[in-house]
């Protein structure tokens, strides 16, 4: 059994920095310490595992995890978000291989993290940061030998094709299911014809909830890209917009429309976006051990308000009742 505490601290030898601390933060794909130095600046330092499986394996590959540290230096040079920007080691690298494993380290962003979005004005500062980094991804040309994932309809494929099991055994509401499965098809028809251009798609965040962003003042910065990858811009949005009030919605867009433009048919693509995100990641809820608890209720109140006005062509983004109240 690998000590991770020593590893960490092998890895950051490889660092031109002095370490005063160094402090275990969380543990879920990765494994995170905060660490600071005689100067008092904080760091992050991530431990990349794999769980062993396939997919899993993927998301630790140097080349995948080496790409993301290009577009968070990228990010940090070409913007004035606040990013967690990678340092390279000694070596003038930005992973070190400590044990087999791969290390990296990221500055530090300070900030308050907020369960929920409760403000109108946090919405409008969420919608200026997504719009700042779309703009910086649409205008950012993608350097060789860079990996990340790419956010298409095999995703929606798999998600359906996992609500099928637990439906045909009796763990889910058929009748939720059903409706699951319509709505899955028509997304995936939208996303196989909607063309990618260089204005509607390019490489996104893919996970800007709550957890993920951190508040300064009125300005909010995005963390955790650990999940970067090409996709649709309004994509992103649709994902974020799982946790946003349907009264803060518009707000929050207004915002991101100064900084990127949106589409004509927006709110149409949005809304498709905003199911699609909600399938997707069923790929994941389905996968935790407590998920027959807690799923079922989700999907029923998500089928019954969202998903249903998305197959009656009724719009639902800026009114009605969100599947969580």
């Amino acid at each position: 059994m690998i000590n991770l505490l020593n590893t960490a601290q092998e890895a950051l030898s490889n660092y031109a920095i002095t370490c005063t601390s160094v402090d275990f933060i969380a543990q879920s794909g990765n494994t995170i310490y905060k660490v600071t130095d005689l100067d008092n600046n904080s760091y992050s330092l991530r431990l990349h595992q794999s769980k062993g499986d396939a997919l899993e394996s993927f998301w630790s590959k140097p080349e995948v995890i080496h790409s993301e540290m290009v577009w968070l230096q990228a990010l940090a040079l070409d913007t004035d978000l606040a990013v967690p920007a990678p340092l390279k080691n000694i070596h003038g690298e930005f992973i070190t291989n400590v044990n087999n494993l791969n290390c990296t380290l990221l500055r530090w962003v300070e900030g308050e993290q907020k369960p929920i979005i409760l403000t109108i004005e946090d919405a409008a500062a969420i919608g200026e940061m997504t719009g700042k980094l779309h703009r910086q991804a649409s205008n950012w040309s993608i350097p060789g030998l860079f990996e990340r994932p790419s956010f298409d309809s095999s995703r929606i494929l798999q998600s359906l094709e996992k609500l099928s099991e637990q439906s045909k055994a009796g763990l889910l509401d058929a009748d939720d299911t059903a409706l699951l499965q319509q709505a899955g098809q028509r997304i995936i028809t939208m996303m196989d014809t909607l063309e990618r251009t260089p204005g509607n798609s390019g490489m996104i965040h893919a996970d800007l909830i709550p957890s993920n962003l951190v508040f300064l003042g009125k300005e909010v910065r995005p963390i955790d890209f650990g999940a970067c990858g090409f996709g649709y811009y309004l994509g992103d949005l649709g994902w974020t917009f799982s946790y946003i009030h349907p009264a803060f919605r518009e707000r929050l867009l207004q915002s991101y429309a100064q900084f990127y433009p949106l589409p004509d048919n927006y709110v149409e693509l949005l809304e498709g976006f905003f199911i699609a995100a909600q399938l997707e990641t069923m790929n994941f809820w389905l996968g935790l051990p407590d998920w027959q608890e807690w799923l079922p209720g989700h999907i029923g109140r998500l089928a019954s308000r969202e998903i249903n006005a998305y197959l009656n062509n009724e719009s639902f983004l800026f009114s009605g009742k969100p599947y969580w109240e």
